[in-house]
């Protein structure tokens, strides 16, 4: 089982707003700041719904220092471009680029605030967990759980 996740939103909004809501059954501790760059101490998972220059390219530029471990920005292509070429600018290299996940978020359908909040933190517990390629468990071969013994696997429901 994982550990549980610190994560940190930049941004308001809906999308924030459920982040936080859908998050804490998870167990995750989450930290939230508006119109402040600045990355709190042992941020697992840093989350970028803001849309303002001055917020979002600090906030992913200090996230990217801190090696936090999943970084992901919400936004169209056109915002990931402002942001890329912002971050570009800005003293990040190509390859600290390429572990930003933007646009953020699994590709399941996801259109309603609390659907996109599933599909980041889905995103989060995949990165966090060393699935670079994820889709449905029934598509895939073998155990459920492949780094347990068969038994040792925790089911919360019985």
């Amino acid at each position: 089982m994982t550990e549980p996740c610190v994560l940190h939103v930049v941004g308001d909004g809906p999308v924030a707003e459920a982040l936080v809501a859908v998050a804490a059954p998870l167990g995750w501790t989450v930290t939230t700041a508006t119109d402040d760059a600045t990355l709190p101490d042992g941020v697992d998972a840093l989350v970028v719904t803001s849309h303002h220059d001055g917020v979002d390219g600090p906030a992913i530029r200090a996230g990217l220092a801190a090696g936090t471990a999943y970084i992901g920005g919400m936004g169209s292509r056109r915002t990931q471009e402002r942001r890329r070429a912002w971050l570009l600018g800005h003293g990040v290299t190509e390859e600290a680029l390429a572990r930003v996940h933007a646009p953020i978020g699994l590709d399941i359908g996801a259109n309603a605030p609390g659907e996109i909040a599933v599909a980041i933190l889905a995103e989060v517990i995949a990165v966090r967990a060393g699935r670079a390629a994820v889709g449905s468990v029934g598509d895939r071969e073998g155990p459920i759980h492949p780094d347990l013994s068969a038994g040792d696997a925790y089911c919360p429901g019985g």
